[in-house]
C-alpha cells in the first residue's frame, strides 16, 4: 500500500513539474493570421494544418490536459527542430512561427512517460506551408 501511495505521489509531482511558460510572451498583431490547435491526452486536433508559406503565423494551442505535461515541437522537412515549447497546462499557449518556406513539416509532443513517448501514442501531426495561389 505504501509503495502504491509513493508511486502515485511521484507521478503527480512529475506531472506538476513542467517548465514555466511566460504569460503574455506572444501577442497577436492586428491582421496577423491565427491558427487554432487543440492538444489533449495523446492527440493534437486537427492532426493536419495548412498555413500560407512565407507569411508569419501565430499558433494558438489550447491544452486540454491539466495534469499531464505536453509540448509542441515543430520539425522541418529534414527533421531539424525549428520550435520546441512547453504547453501551458489547462490553458492556451501562443507560438509565433517565422515565415516558413513551402513544404511539409511535422509537429509532435516530445514528452514521455515510463519509456513511451507521447508521439508514439499518436500526439503528432503535419503542417503544410502552401505557396500563395
Amino acid at each position: 500500500m505504501k509503495r502504491w501511495m509513493l508511486l502515485s505521489a511521484l507521478m503527480f509531482a512529475a506531472g506538476c513539474a513542467g517548465a514555466p511558460v511566460r504569460e503574455g510572451a506572444v501577442t497577436v498583431a492586428p491582421g496577423e493570421q491565427v491558427v487554432d490547435l487543440r492538444a489533449g491526452s495523446y492527440f493534437f486536433a486537427p492532426a493536419s494544418l495548412s498555413i500560407p508559406a512565407e507569411k508569419p503565423v501565430v499558433l494558438r494551442i489550447r491544452n486540454e490536459a491539466s495534469v499531464i505535461p505536453h509540448s509542441f515541437v515543430l520539425a522541418g522537412p529534414g527533421g531539424n527542430v525549428l520550435v520546441r515549447k512547453p504547453l501551458r497546462k489547462g490553458g492556451e499557449t501562443l507560438i509565433r512561427l517565422s515565415p516558413l518556406p513551402a513544404g511539409t513539416y511535422t509537429f509532435y509532443c516530445d514528452k514521455s512517460f515510463l519509456g513511451s513517448t507521447h508521439r508514439s501514442k499518436g500526439m503528432q501531426g503535419k503542417l503544410e506551408a502552401a505557396p500563395a495561389k
